[in-house]
C-alpha cells in the first residue's frame, strides 16, 4: 500500500522560485572604475585620474585617488578628492605635497552605497632635486673692509630655494660653516651679495650658495683680493662766533664729509688731508689738488654729492697736468679706470667722457646724477683704478 505525501509552501501566496543570482532587494553593487596614468611629474606634485566605467547599483558620491609609498593603498592612507570631472565618468586630481625621488602607488576610488571599490595599481617616482645653477659675473667692487658680488641664481634644481647669499674664506671653496652673508630674497633671480669684515690687502675666496630641498648648491669660486685701507682726514675751518646761517651749514657739511670719509676710506686707499671752508661769496663749491675746499651758501651743495665731487679734484681730476694729459678728445686714457667702467655697465670698449675739469660717467657733477647710493661707491672705485693709472695727488697707488 502506497502513502501519499503532500508538500505545502509556508508562503500565503502560493509557490515562489528562488533567483539566487539576483542581489536582495534594496542592495547595491560597488561602482567600478579605472585608475588612470600618472603625468606632469615633479619633485613635489603629480596628476592622476581615473574614470568610473560603472556607478553600481547605486549613486557614486565620492571620487578620488589614494596614494602611499607602499602597494595596495586605501583611503586609510593619504587621499586626493577630485579636482575636475566629466560627464563620461573621468576625472583628475592632483597628487600635492610630494617628496623628491620618492616611489609612490596609487589607486583610484569610488564610494557608493555599497561601500569603496578601488580600481587597478598605477606607480611612479618623483623627480630628483638637482643642484641650484648660477651665472657669475666678475667680482668688480672691492674695498678695504668689504665687497659687493652680483650673482644669479639661473635655476633651482626642481625645487624651492629657501636661502642663498654668499660665503668666503681664506682658503679655496668655502662653505656655509665658513663666514657667510644671507641675501633677503628667494627664488631665482639676481641679487648683490654684501661681504663684510675683511682685512685690508688680503686675499679671499668666495662662492654664492643656494639651498633647496637636495641641500646646499655653491657657485664656482672667485678670488678677489682687498685694497689698503684709505686714509682721508680733514680740518674744518669755522668761525668763532658762526651765526645761525653758518652754524646751519657748518651742521650740514659736517655730515657731509663725514660720510665721504666713510665712503672714501673704504673704497679707495687713497691718502689725504683737506681743509674745508664755508665762503659765502664762493657760487657753489670749488677744490684744488693741495686739498683747499670752499663751500658757498647754496644749501643744494653742501650735501655728499658734491662733496665727493670735489674731493676727486682734491685727489688730482681737473686739477693737474697729469688729467690733462689723460683727456685725449674727450675720452680718458686710462685702461685700468676704463676697465671698471666696462664691468660695471657690463659693456665692452667703453671709454670715460672728460674735459679739462670733469669726467663722466660717475663723476657727480651735479646732484641729478645720483639715483642711488651705488653711485657714491662708483664714484670711490673709479677714482681707486683712475690712482692706479697715475692720479697724482692721492698718495702713490700700491697693490
Amino acid at each position: 500500500m502506497y502513502s501519499l505525501l503532500h508538500f505545502c509552501s509556508c508562503s500565503k501566496g502560493g509557490a515562489e522560485t528562488e533567483k539566487p543570482d539576483q542581489p536582495a532587494p534594496g542592495k547595491a553593487n560597488l561602482a567600478t572604475i579605472v585608475t588612470n596614468d600618472i603625468h606632469t611629474i615633479t619633485t613635489v606634485e603629480a596628476q592622476a585620474g581615473g574614470r568610473i566605467t560603472s556607478s553600481g547599483s547605486g549613486t557614486v558620491t565620492e571620487k578620488g585617488i589614494v596614494l602611499n609609498t607602499s602597494p595596495l593603498p586605501t583611503i586609510s592612507n593619504i587621499k586626493f578628492n577630485t579636482a575636475t570631472a566629466s560627464g563620461d565618468g573621468s576625472f583628475t586630481s592632483r597628487l600635492t605635497s610630494l617628496s623628491p625621488s620618492t616611489k609612490y602607488y596609487v589607486r583610484a576610488y569610488a564610494v557608493n552605497a555599497a561601500g569603496i571599490a578601488y580600481g587597478n595599481e598605477v606607480s611612479f617616482t618623483t623627480s630628483s632635486i638637482g643642484s641650484a645653477s648660477f651665472n657669475v659675473s666678475p667680482l668688480f667692487i672691492i674695498g678695504s673692509s668689504l665687497a659687493h658680488w652680483e650673482v644669479e641664481l639661473t635655476t633651482d634644481g626642481g625645487d624651492p630655494v629657501t636661502e642663498r647669499g654668499l660665503c668666503w674664506a681664506l682658503t679655496e671653496n668655502p662653505t656655509i660653516t665658513d663666514s657667510r652673508s644671507i641675501d633677503a630674497g628667494k627664488g631665482t633671480g639676481k641679487y648683490t651679495g654684501v661681504i663684510t669684515g675683511l682685512q685690508p690687502q688680503t686675499e679671499y675666496y668666495v662662492r654664492a650658495y643656494a639651498k633647496n630641498g637636495g641641500g646646499v648648491s655653491y657657485s664656482t669660486a672667485m678670488k678677489f683680493k682687498t685694497i689698503r685701507k684709505g686714509n682721508l682726514t680733514y680740518t674744518f675751518n669755522k668761525s668763532a662766533t658762526p651765526s645761525a646761517a653758518e652754524q646751519a651749514a657748518y651742521a650740514r657739511l659736517q655730515i657731509a664729509i663725514d660720510s665721504a670719509v666713510w665712503y672714501v676710506n673704504n673704497y679707495t686707499s687713497a691718502v689725504k688731508h683737506v681743509w674745508i671752508n664755508y665762503v659765502p661769496g664762493v657760487a657753489t663749491a670749488d677744490a684744488n689738488n693741495e686739498g683747499w675746499m670752499r663751500f658757498g651758501t647754496g644749501e643744494g651743495y653742501q650735501n655728499l654729492r658734491t662733496m665727493l665731487h670735489e674731493l676727486n679734484h682734491t685727489f688730482g681730476t681737473g686739477t693737474t697736468s697729469w688729467w690733462t694729459g689723460k683727456i685725449v678728445g674727450g675720452k680718458y686714457q686710462g685702461n685700468f679706470a676704463n676697465d671698471l667702467l666696462n664691468k660695471i655697465q657690463r659693456s665692452a670698449g667703453a671709454q670715460l667722457s672728460g674735459d679739462t675739469q670733469h669726467w663722466w660717467p660717475y663723476g657727480l657733477n651735479q646732484n641729478s646724477e645720483v639715483t642711488s647710493s651705488w653711485d657714491f661707491v662708483y664714484n670711490c672705485l673709479i677714482i681707486e683704478q683712475m690712482r692706479r693709472d697715475g692720479l697724482p695727488a692721492a698718495g702713490t697707488w700700491a697693490e
